[in-house]
Parts: structure tokens; sequence; C-alpha cells
């Protein structure tokens, strides 16, 4: 990847018109930009251990799928998804979940929506703004259009209370 990002300023400097006067002498580049050695290929450095397959389990089936979490920073509200669905119509779906004192668990789980992808852009206690994006089929021509959204969740404190998810600019 370091590589590309350079190939790529290297070529697009390649375009620029010649400066009229020589430029000042560049500073040595750090050693981030440096390309990399070459890595070692790892060398196995005592016996092999086996693994057996976890035994069938529904729980364990269930978190395999899950392909992204983020926990808010006060800990009571985890939104994660799990990979479902057609990939090229989106494909994520999405949840939000508040721990429950009384049950000691991630008890209440909402659906949020199925997005091609999500992320948080705020946070608060009991709030999280997410930008996603999703698609689907137009009817007419039989594209897929995709848009990119806000959406505001509100996570009432009192676990009886439903949650609500509001479109945002």
């Amino acid at each position: 990847m370091k590589y590309a990002a350079f190939a790529a300023a290297l070529a697009l400097a390649a375009c620029q018109p010649a400066a009229e006067k020589p430029a000042e002498p560049a500073a040595p580049a750090p050693e981030a930009a440096q390309p990399a050695a070459a890595a070692t290929p790892a060398k196995p450095s005592g016996p092999p251990q086996t693994v057996a397959a976890e035994a069938e389990s529904e729980s364990l089936s269930s978190a395999a799928a899950v392909t992204d979490i983020h926990f808010t920073k006060e800990g009571d509200l985890k939104l994660f998804s799990t990979a479902g669905g057609d990939p090229a119509i989106n494909g994520l779906y999405t949840y939000v979940t508040r721990w429950v004192d009384e049950d000691r668990s991630w008890s209440q789980i909402f659906m949020i929506g199925d997005f091609n992808s999500w992320e948080v852009t705020e946070e608060a206690p009991g709030r999280v703004v997410l930008k996603v994006s999703r698609s689907w089929v137009e009817q007419a021509s039989g594209d897929i259009k995709s848009a990119d959204e806000k959406l505001i969740i509100d996570v009432p404190a009192d676990t009886a209370a439903p949650i609500t998810v509001t479109p945002a600019t």
C-alpha cells in the first residue's frame, strides 16, 4: 500500500509543469516514507499445536457472521453488523444493543437497517449518529442506485422505552 501511494505521488509529480527556478533541496524523507526492507518469512520456533474445531453451536455460528463492532465511549451501547444477503445490494444487517444491568447482558437488540457500509460519526450518552451507504434496484431501469445517509439513533436510558431512528442532514 505504501508503494502504491508513493507511485501515485511520483506519477502526479511527473505531470506537473517544470519549475522556472530550482526548488530548495528537500528535507530527507521521514523513515515511514522509506521503502520497507523485505520481510523475512516466519520460521517455526517450536512444535506445532493441533487445534480441533469447536462443537457446533448456534451462538458461535452467529458470532462468526459478525463483521463490524463499535462500542460507545460509555460502554452501555454497542453497534454491530452481520454479513448476509447480497453484498452488491447492502448485506450488512446492522444492530444497536444496550447493556441491561438487571439481566447483566446485551439483552436488548434492535435492527437499525441493512446497509452497504456504516460508520459512527458522532456519539453522546444514549445517542449515536451513523453515516450509512444504502443501495436499491431502480425498478424502471434495473440499475443499482446508492445513496449516503445519516441516521440519528436515540436510545433512552429507560429499558422499557423503544429506540428511535431519525434521518439527519
